[in-house]
C-alpha cells in the first residue's frame, strides 16, 4: 500500500471521527433542550398554577364552587379522604355540604406545596404537599387533622386546570371519627340511663 493511499485513508478516518463527534454533540445538546425548556415553563407558569390552587382552596373554604369550575379539567377527578370519587362539580358540592350537617359546623383548609414541582411535559405538572384542616363542631369544640394531597394539572387554553386531585389522611388521627365515636358513647349512655329510669318508674308503678 502506497504512502498516498495511507494518507487518503487517514483523511477519511479523520473526517468520519469529526462527523461522529459533531453528531454526538448535537444529540447531547438536543437531549438537554427539554430540561431547560421545562425549567423556563415552571418559572413562567408558577403564578398561574398558584392561582389555580388558591381558587380551589377558596372554593372549599367559602363553599362557593362556581369559582373553581373554570379551573377544572373537562375530565377531572376528585378523590376524598373517605375514598369517594367525583367527576362533576354539583355532586362534589352536595357531598361537601353534607359534611356540615352532622357534628361538623365548619371546615377550614390550609395547604402547603412541596418543592420542586414535577413537569411531565410543558402542559402537564404534578404538585403535592400538606393540607391542614380544622374542624369546628356544633358543640363549640374544634380539632385539626393533617392530610396529604396530590394534584395533576394540565394546561388547557392558557389555564392550568386540575385534572386529578387526591386527598389522604391517617386513620389513626381522625377528629371526625373521634367526634362521632364520642357522640355515639354519649347517646349510648343517655339511652342506658333513660332505660334505667323507665324501668325504675315501671317497677314503682307496678308496686303501686
Amino acid at each position: 500500500m502506497t504512502k498516498q493511499n495511507l494518507t487518503t485513508r487517514s483523511r477519511y478516518r479523520y473526517r468520519w471521527l469529526l462527523a461522529a463527534f459533531w453528531s454526538l454533540l448535537l444529540t447531547l445538546t438536543s437531549l438537554g433542550l427539554p430540561q431547560s425548556a421545562l425549567a423556563e415553563i415552571s418559572k413562567l407558569d408558577k403564578a398561574a398554577i398558584d392561582q389555580t390552587r388558591n381558587m380551589a382552596l377558596q372554593a372549599l373554604n367559602t363553599r362557593d364552587f362556581s369559582k373553581i369550575e373554570p379551573y377544572l379539567h373537562p375530565t377531572f377527578t376528585i378523590t376524598t379522604v373517605d375514598n369517594r370519587t367525583f367527576h362533576k362539580v354539583p355532586e362534589f358540592e352536595q357531598y361537601w355540604n353534607q359534611q356540615l350537617k352532622g357534628p361538623i359546623k365548619e371546615i377550614a383548609l390550609d395547604v402547603t406545596v412541596d418543592t420542586p414541582r414535577t413537569f411531565l411535559s410543558p402542559q402537564t405538572a404534578v404538585s403535592h404537599g400538606d393540607a391542614n384542616s380544622t374542624f369546628y363542631f356544633t358543640d363549640g369544640n374544634s380539632a385539626k387533622m393533617p392530610m396529604r394531597w396530590t394534584a395533576v394539572l394540565q394546561k388547557v387554553q392558557d389555564i392550568w386546570t386540575i385534572q386529578s386531585l387526591h386527598f389522604s389522611a391517617s386513620l389513626l388521627d381522625n377528629p371526625v371519627l373521634s367526634a362521632s365515636q364520642f357522640q355515639g358513647r354519649v347517646l349510648a349512655t343517655i339511652a342506658s340511663v333513660g332505660g334505667l329510669l323507665v324501668g325504675a318508674v315501671g317497677m314503682w308503678l307496678l308496686r303501686r
